[in-house]
């Protein structure tokens, strides 16, 4: 961060100039720019204007400081400026995490069986409410489902109909489709092709799916394969 007082405005437009390529060219950027101060509390100097610039890191930083093409920047600054320049450690801020985007994913998994990245977006203890019996809790019950739903039904495919974010829960009605091909609540396969839908709640929490409150309609399922 800099504090800065222009004493010579044509000195100091070529210092920004200068100052402004070297930092992109060293992977920085201004998120501040010559930006006049709103004092709410305190003292601020008169006519002094504020600069930040942000590095990855300390070296980044250091390494454009001391470079070449900063250099002659730093000259002009000398004359054309009254500044003060200061290092202060940062933070990465927190990445944004969209709630629908991770309830998308999880779907998506269903229909084309790829769980690879499951963990990008399901948490390692994430909660399956209810649990169907023999199901192994946590993530590694999610990829269970996955693959024993894909078995009964090889082209099943997950469609989401309605979905609405509140927070950090998110509701969806989806309808799953697919051909039977495999055993699913006792029935034998028929190769008949079945469509069915799920209402689900799931809760979001550390920017990963933590919980799955889900309800599937067997009712229509059990029916379209023929059972009594």
């Amino acid at each position: 961060m800099t504090e800065v007082k222009v004493l010579d405005s044509e000195g100091a437009q070529k210092y920004a100039e200068i100052a402004q390529s070297s930092v992109a060219a060293h992977g920085g950027k201004f998120l501040v720019l010559a930006s006049a101060a709103e004092v709410v509390e305190g003292d601020w100097p008169q006519d002094q204007l504020a600069v930040i610039i942000e590095f990855a890191d300390e070296k980044q930083l250091r390494t454009w400081y001391d470079s070449a093409e900063y250099a002659e920047a730093r000259r002009i600054a000398a004359t054309a400026l009254d500044r003060r320049l200061v290092v202060l450690d940062g933070f990465s801020p927190a990445p944004v995490v969209d709630p629908e985007m991770l309830v998308r994913r999880f779907y998506a998994a269903m229909s084309t069986g790829v769980v690879s990245a499951a963990g990008d977006y399901l948490a390692d203890d994430w909660r399956d409410i209810p649990l169907p019996p023999g199901t192994p809790a946590g993530i590694d019950g999610y990829l269970g489902t996955v693959a024993f739903l894909r078995s009964a039904f090889p082209d099943l495919d997950v469609q989401i109909e309605d979905l609405v974010v509140s927070g950090e829960r998110v509701a969806v009605r989806v309808l799953a489709t697919g051909t039977h091909r495999g055993e699913i609540l006792g029935i034998a396969p028929t190769g008949r092709t079945v469509a069915f839908r799920a209402f689900d709640f799931h809760q979001i929490a550390d920017g990963k799916i933590a919980g799955t409150w889900h309800l599937e309609d067997f009712f229509a399922l059990r029916h379209q394969l023929g059972a009594e």
